[in-house]
């Protein structure tokens, strides 16, 4: 049985957020407790014992990360638009507390210095028309060393630590603003002018196949490869950046 010890719960705007010293999974009880009914709860922990990322991985959560899950109010029609919201925000908040040069790799890694900083797994139910947004992020917490080639944290890349919490609620604060006034063109947009996927050479991996191409486009259907047979969308997989090939039309993040 999971130790769940309250630390403390407050309001954020339109947030409660609820914070755990230590839980599993915080979008395992994030989903519980939208099933039960309730919209728009935080759910952090300063560990999960058994993180979870995209496609059944599992995501490390040691102390010093920030572990939290949001629940939302939502619909298969919104649900694209919040996914890609996401991790705009994301970059947005780490630009506020480190210059480095932070983008997006599809769907929804953060990427600085070549390394993954923050991993989102969204999760939807239709029946109860919610969706789950769960967010790791490495902050303080140690790369361990199976994972160091290809991970990273705010700590290592700035060389100094930071307040967690802090970093929370400036991502909430920026997620509700958009919330507020959601524009779903305005979205992809901005997804595109901080993706470091747009116009690369990628390896896409499927549970059926592997797919290579130049992506000419990103939408809320999938990423647009140029194969060398034919123009193909790819709604999920794994992407793998294999060479840069033309600059982005958007410019440098």
């Amino acid at each position: 049985m999971q130790l769940r010890i309250l630390k403390w719960r407050e309001i954020l705007g339109r947030f409660e957020i609820i914070h755990l010293n230590r839980i599993d999974s915080t979008n395992t009880y994030a989903y519980k407790l939208a099933k039960e009914g309730k919209r728009d709860i935080v759910v952090v922990a300063d560990e999960q014992t058994s993180g979870r990322g995209r496609l059944n991985r599992v995501w490390f959560s040691d102390f010093g990360g920030l572990y939290f899950s949001i629940v939302l109010e939502s619909d298969v029609d919104k649900f694209p638009v919040l996914n890609f919201l996401a991790p705009i925000c994301m970059v947005k908040t780490l630009k506020n507390y480190s210059n480095k040069n932070y983008g997006i790799k599809w769907p929804n890694d953060i990427i600085v210095n070549n390394k993954k900083i923050c991993g989102i797994l969204s999760e939807i139910n239709v029946e109860y028309g919610f969706m789950v947004l769960g967010i790791g992020i490495n902050v303080n917490n140690k790369i361990r060393e199976e994972i160091r080639d290809i991970a990273t944290s705010l700590k290592e890349v700035e060389g100094k630590e930071f307040d967690k919490m802090e970093i929370l609620k400036t991502f909430l604060e920026i997620f509700e603003s958009y919330l507020n006034n959601l524009s779903p063109e305005n979205i992809l947009k901005e997804y595109k002018e901080n993706s470091l996927t747009l116009n690369e050479y990628v390896k896409i991996i499927t549970p059926n196949r592997e797919i290579f191409g130049h992506v000419v486009d990103i939408t809320y259907e999938g990423i647009v490869l140029q194969t060398d047979e034919k123009l193909e969308i790819v709604d999920v997989g794994d992407c793998i950046h294999l060479r840069k090939v033309f600059p982005s039309p958007y410019g440098s993040n």
